[in-house]
């Protein structure tokens, strides 16, 4: 039998979400030690240019550009694209990195951003269904959703800090009828990905009276973000995570954020 007094500080995983600019990506310049990125966002590159992180990069490759209707078998047949292989390209890779212990090397690991990722496995999975190309199914989305889960809890199994990013949609809640940010994830997954992670925290810019562009994360729910979560009781319901170039950037945002427990009660 165990004691819960007598556990150690956790190894953070933060799930961090938030709309396109919100600066989700730039909060790993902010994460500890040696940092090793897995980027599905074509856009993430252009945010960690000239930082010391080492990454690969998956991008989806060319795809079936036909216009599909939810109508059986009704679609334009102009295009014939190839088998879809940006997901197993990422599986050798990730089984490889694990076989020659590659992560041991890595302090810090992110992946930028579920919702790429989530369209990379979609289309693996429509191809091996054979449905590349048409509307998924429920056995598509239901694989789709077991494997993302499956890559996510392999990748929290290397007990490092892990940024995983995603995003949100502004959407009417049918039951309250208000208006809530909701996880941009396949159903299943925006109940069973918050699950896994110690913080999920909303990141998002607000600009000042002169137009500069100030951010910050919200940590606890309210009622426009009921899938928050703080396990840190020194962190306030909303931090600002603005990052200062021209400072050390691993002593400032998130990554500050997360150490702080570790600080305050002098680990």
């Amino acid at each position: 039998m165990s004691n819960a007094k007598n556990v150690g500080q956790e190894i953070k995983s933060c799930l961090l979400i938030g709309s396109t600019g919100g600066g989700k990506t730039s909060q790993f310049l902010t994460y500890p030690g040696k940092k090793y990125a897995l980027l599905f966002d074509t856009n993430a590159i252009a945010t960690l240019r000239g930082h010391d992180i080492e990454y690969d990069e998956y991008i989806p490759e060319h795809l079936d550009l036909d216009v599909v209707t939810l109508k059986t078998n009704v679609r334009d047949k102009f295009s014939k694209a190839p088998e879809p292989k940006t997901y197993i390209t990422f599986e050798r890779d990730l089984e490889e990195k694990m076989r020659t212990n590659y992560f041991e090397d890595y302090d810090s690991i992110m992946i930028d951003s579920t919702t790429m990722f989530t369209d990379i496995v979609m289309d693996r999975v429509l191809w091996l269904n054979g449905r590349f190309g048409k509307q998924p199914e429920m056995a598509d989305y239901a694989a789709c959703t077991n494997t993302i889960i499956k890559v996510y809890r392999t990748l929290l199994g290397f007990r490092k800090p892990i940024l995983i990013t995603g995003h949100i949609e502004f959407q009417k809640d049918e039951t309250t009828q208000r208006f809530q940010n909701t996880l941009a994830f396949l159903g299943q997954l925006r109940r069973r990905i918050p699950l896994m992670f110690n913080e999920v925290w909303l990141a998002y810019g607000e600009p000042n009276r002169d137009g500069k562009m100030s951010y910050y994360v919200r940590t606890r729910q309210d009622r426009q973000n009921q899938f928050l979560r703080c396990t840190s009781e020194f962190v306030e319901t909303v931090e600002n995570v603005t990052l200062d170039y021209k400072k050390p950037l691993e002593s400032q945002g998130v990554g500050a954020l997360l150490d702080r427990t570790v600080i305050a009660s002098g680990g």
